[in-house]
């Protein structure tokens, strides 16, 4: 047995490949729907971690980052290097392609590129993009819980810890918003970054982090005139993206009145009635400076709500 005080001196700091999200030698998913950004955003986090800088506001580790893909040429690459004026360099990427005309990669047929990369270049990051598009010596099945937790995912660990780097796979989220495949997927591997457009965001979209070893985090992004994804001015801390969802479809509809179940069901909320009035009532001051203002009102057992909307005065203005 040990103390507390022998625990905390013992127990050594984590060291990390972009703080508060991503730990050396992890396993990680970027998950969205086709045509989100997915791998936008996966070229965006190579180069911060590539060139040791932030990613979304976290530190980066810098590292030299091999970028696999199975769906992009190394043309159609560069164009997005180019597009998003990545800093890339000779000494801190390197991509590996599916050339057309060969077959699928083979992830053991891989271990050349990942001996070179850790050995010669201490390289510390690895994205796959795509993970449904790598081939494995025997086959699997995408939607086979034991397939997905007992084989594939323990491969790809074995290969984070063989080679000292991190892993993010990139995939594909289904017509429910869920990882495509087995649910192992998301239960095996340590942290997954979920994409999603919502109707009610326009030309946002919503970042959600779970992991095992960091705190949840949701962001609101846009993305620049050069393609990059920046965190809104309007952030988690500040509104939550729920009441954000919220406040976008009040502008919409000016005045109207409510319930919390209504509302939750309208907009697909993921949380309950209740939470959701939680969060009204602790953004009330929030919303007000956004122009929302919200009164409650009795309606016989049931609480109405009626909301105005009018476009708010700036200081500046």
């Amino acid at each position: 047995m040990k103390s507390i005080s022998e625990m905390r001196k013992n127990a050594t700091k984590k060291d990390f490949i972009v703080d508060n999200l991503m730990k050396s030698n992890g396993l990680y998913c970027l998950v969205a729907r086709p045509k989100v950004g997915k791998s936008f955003l996966a070229l965006q986090l190579a180069n911060s971690v590539a060139t040791g800088t932030n990613f979304l506001g976290f530190r980066t580790s810098p590292s030299p980052v091999l970028y696999i893909s199975t769906e992009m040429d190394n043309s159609q690459i560069i164009d997005r290097i180019d597009a998003m004026n990545l800093q890339f360099t000779d000494e801190n990427f390197r991509s590996k392609v599916n050339e057309i005309g060969e077959r699928n990669l083979n992830l053991m047929d891989l271990q050349i590129e990942f001996q070179e990369f850790s050995t010669e270049l201490n390289g510390k990051l690895v994205i796959i993009d795509m993970f449904s598009g790598i081939d494995m010596n025997n086959g699997y099945d995408l939607n086979n819980y034991q397939d997905m937790g007992q084989v594939i995912i323990p491969k790809f660990r074995e290969l984070c810890q063989k080679y000292n780097f991190t892993i993010l796979l990139v995939h594909h989220l289904n017509k429910n918003n869920k990882s495509l495949g087995s649910t192992a997927i998301d239960g095996s591997v340590d942290g997954i970054i979920t994409l999603r457009l919502d109707q009610n965001l326009k030309n946002k979209i919503l970042f959600n982090y779970e992991s095992r070893d960091y705190k949840s985090l949701d962001l609101v992004l846009k993305r620049n005139e050069n393609l990059i994804f920046e965190v809104s001015k309007i952030e988690y801390e500040d509104l939550n993206f729920n009441v954000l969802c919220f406040l976008n479809y009040a502008i919409k509809q000016k005045d109207f009145s409510f319930t919390m179940s209504e509302m939750t069901s309208k907009l697909d909320l993921k949380i309950t009635p209740s939470v959701f009035g939680k969060l009204l009532k602790n953004n009330m001051d929030n919303l007000e400076k956004e122009g929302l203002h919200i009164e409650e009102r009795r309606n016989g057992n049931e609480r109405l709500y009626v909301a105005h909307y009018e476009e708010p005065i700036y200081e500046n203005e």
